[in-house]
């Protein structure tokens, strides 16, 4: 029975590129503009508010044809498979007006491993759309705070573990366009625009704690995408 798992999916991978009329692997780069939205960050006027944060995800893909018509026709229709280390989070600025009357920022910085699934098609001209959702594996939270002035009784920190008010996981939703070429018979060549919005309630262990004043919090990223990939193409280079 075991051995039947094991080689279960090893032979539908298989079974998948013996039938396959082309295969793209490379590897791909995305720069982020990166939120965690919260309602009541939204709702904290001065006191909490968000400060710009990048993010940085990178990895290597994946992207699979059916079958001949699907490449060599004016509109392709892939399925693309994606490994990614992802950093995002958010910074925060604050500032209380209460006696003592003191200015904060701080930074919450997460690690996770995705893996995006989508479906992607390519227009004659290049232009492409992508549309799927990513799993994401959330590695290690962690978080910076500064006040100003420092308090002794509640001191800044720097890289403070905090797993523990995080979930786990993280499924996004995503949505991207953008240029997609073959440079040459065996080069191809990316550049897009990502979107992606978690539908995950991330901070969800924090919420027995906070109990009626608690607010969900969802991932939001927007940002540039740049890939290069091998062209494996069966039908010409193994016919």
């Amino acid at each position: 029975m075991k051995k039947f798992l094991i080689l279960s999916p090893a032979f539908l991978i298989l079974n998948l590129f013996s039938h396959a009329q082309v295969i793209i692997v490379g590897g791909k780069g995305i720069v982020n503009a990166c939120r965690l939205e919260n309602k009541t960050v939204n709702d904290a006027g001065d006191k909490m508010r968000y400060d710009f944060t990048w993010g940085f995800a990178g990895g290597a893909y994946m992207r699979y044809y059916f079958n001949e018509a699907t490449y060599y026709s004016t509109t392709n229709i892939s399925l693309c498979v994606e490994a990614l280390y992802n950093g995002y989070g958010q910074k925060y600025l604050g500032e209380i007006t209460d006696t003592p009357a003191y200015s904060f920022t701080s930074r919450t910085r997460i690690s996770s491993f995705d893996v995006p699934i989508l479906i992607n098609a390519r227009g004659q001209a290049g232009l492409y759309g992508e549309l799927g959702v990513s799993f994401g594996m959330i590695k290690g939270v962690k978080e910076d705070y500064t006040r100003d002035p420092e308090d002794v009784n509640n001191p800044n920190y720097s890289k403070q573990s905090a797993n523990s008010s995080f979930t786990s996981s993280n499924l996004s939703g995503i949505f991207g366009f953008g240029i997609d070429s073959e440079l040459n018979e065996h080069l191809n060549f990316t550049a897009g625009v990502r979107l992606t919005y978690g539908i995950t309630d991330i901070t969800k262990p924090q919420k027995e704690i906070q109990a009626a004043s608690y607010t969900e919090t969802h991932s939001v990223t927007a940002g540039i995408v740049i890939g290069f990939g091998y062209i494996i193409n069966f039908y010409h280079d193994y016919h």
